[in-house]
């Protein structure tokens, strides 16, 4: 057996099924660089689970940068089975438990593949790589809402999610020096793991040369890192960018070393002794974010929504989000970018479980955009109703996300890419239960609606309504034609709507919409020359 030819067991395996049927499933095993994987054959894909693609970041790789995985040769790997995400703590406090893994770890490298059911070494499916999201201090590639099953089976492309370090075991910065933590680990992983699916998807029927690399929220953060920078060059050859707040700005070195001073402090460690910090637990350090959250500069409401994330450390970030697009710094390649309509919801009414007063508004404010923050307030006026949690979610949504991915957008066409994509998702699932905790997304379009219907997923007890399923396999259509051609009109799926590329001039986006799609011109524009116009206050 070679290592560019896939061999297939098929072992007989009996399963009493809901009505006593046994029925016999494939085996696939699939060799890698580090050793032969055995996955599963389910009715929709076949699936590789928990495939380690670095060391474990434990010991002295805790804040170092990843390293390859070892070989487990001459064993045979099993990939059958979810492996626990990265530590993390009081995610079900403020997400869904479906967003949320149940078992962590710091030994959490991994990523997990599904295929269609034909594929082999010679298939050449194109390849979807996918980012969660999760405020750079949540969430798992391992989450049930990112089951590549459906879109393997549908899209006929081959799913891949990725793991990386969050929180501060993910992006602690030190310093600068060999002996420092510098930052942006969990962005380094995602490039080891890029790097490893290059080696290795072509045997599991995938193809190196149509990768497109798509993430959600910090996921679609990471995506847009990996554009401004020359060291995932030829890794990737798209990219999807889903409810990006383009206008969070990295940390600073000088922010990010104030987060470490008060790190330190509450774990009664020196700075500069790693050592000490290693001795301390994964969940001493993350009850340390928690603890000094609100301790780090008090400039921005946004330190509350990502208290953590990349380092702007002149290596893999040398410029500010919406900087870069201007700068002309953004690899000009195919991009497909959105947001849904009600993206600030999740973060105001989970930050505030209460009413929000006038004052409490206005204040935020203030913190929000202390340099125009008068100009915010007459833009986006407040009554004197008891709770003005609405009013705060529309600046958020506008602010964070709608327009600066319009001005993103604007700017990346300005520097002469032509082949950019916009859409706005605007349905709320009609199930109740989809949200868990957070209730008052409810028949509400929150930040991360879209994503069971790109994914194909049902997440909750009930079935997606007809105009559901429609809606979700015009996205998985859109998504996956995107992969084969970069184009989202072009590939083995038909749409009855053609998605025009971008144009400032035109000003066309695609609405994912119940009952159907439709196109729509200048979607905010008005307020969205607003914002342009007081700039982004980075």
């Amino acid at each position: 057996m070679t290592t560019l030819h896939k061999v297939v067991f098929v072992i007989s395996v009996t399963l009493i099924a809901n009505y006593g049927e046994s029925w016999t499933i494939a085996s696939p095993i699939v060799k890698t660089t580090t050793g032969l994987v055995q996955g599963a054959t389910s009715e929709s894909a076949q699936e590789f689970l928990g495939i380690p693609f670095a060391q474990p970041p434990i010991g002295e790789r805790r804040w170092a940068d990843p390293t390859p995985a070892l070989s487990w040769e001459p064993n045979i790997l099993n990939a059958t089975e979810k492996r626990p995400g990265c530590p993390q703590k009081f995610c079900t406090s403020f997400l869904p438990n479906t967003s949320c893994p149940t078992v962590t770890s710091e030994d959490c490298l991994f990523l997990n593949i599904w295929t269609p059911l034909d594929a082999n070494a010679t298939s050449g499916y194109p390849v979807m790589v996918f980012i969660h999201g999760g405020a750079f201090k949540w969430g798992s590639a391992s989450n049930v809402v990112y089951d590549g099953s459906y879109l393997a089976r549908d899209g006929r492309v081959v799913v891949v999610t990725i793991a990386y370090r969050i929180g501060l075991l993910g992006f602690l910065y030190t310093g600068d020096g060999k002996d420092d933590a510098n930052g942006n680990f969990g962005i380094n992983d995602q490039r080891l793991a890029m790097q490893w699916i290059q080696q290795n998807i072509a045997n599991f029927g995938g193809d190196i040369h149509k990768v497109t690399l798509f993430g959600q929220s910090a996921g679609a953060q990471s995506v847009y890192i990996h554009l401004m920078t020359s060291e995932t060059t030829g890794l990737f050859r798209a990219a999807i960018i889903e409810s990006s707040p383009f206008a969070v700005p990295y940390r600073t070195k000088g922010e990010a070393l104030l987060l470490s001073k008060k790190v330190c402090e509450y774990l009664n460690c020196r700075e500069d002794d790693l050592t000490c910090l290693r001795s301390k637990t994964s969940d001493e350090i993350n009850d340390a974010l928690q603890a000094v959250t609100f301790k780090i500069t008090g400039r921005k409401l946004d330190e509350y929504f990502e208290p953590v994330g990349p380092v702007l450390n002149g290596n893999e970030l040398h410029a500010q989000p919406m900087d870069a697009a201007r700068m002309g710094i953004i690899r000009n390649i195919p991009i497909m970018v959105g947001t849904t309509t009600e993206e600030g919801r999740l973060f105001v009414y989970g930050a505030w479980r209460h009413n929000l007063t006038k004052a409490e508004y206005e204040a935020v404010l203030a913190l929000l955009h202390p340099t125009h923050f008068e100009e915010v307030e007459k833009e986006y006026p407040a009554d004197d109703k008891p709770d003005l949690r609405d009013e705060l979610s529309l600046v958020v949504t506008d602010y964070l996300f709608a327009c600066a991915t319009r001005n993103v957008t604007r700017n990346i066409l300005n520097k002469g890419n032509t082949n950019v994509f916009l859409y706005v998702f605007d349905h709320a699932t009609s199930a109740r239960d989809v949200w868990g905790i957070d209730t008052f997304c409810e028949g509400h379009v929150c930040h991360a609606e879209e994503i069971e219907y790109i994914f194909g997923n049902k997440l909750s007890s009930g079935n997606f309504t007809e105009d559901e399923l429609n809606l979700s396999g015009s996205m998985v259509t859109y998504w996956s034609n995107f992969a084969y051609t970069m184009n989202p009109n072009v590939g083995p799926r038909t749409s009855n709507l053609s998605w025009p590329s971008y144009d400032t001039k035109v000003d066309t986006l695609l609405y994912f919409k119940t009952p159907e799609n439709k196109l729509l011109r200048n979607y905010k524009s008005d307020v969205c020359k607003f914002w342009d116009e007081i700039q982004y206050d980075e």
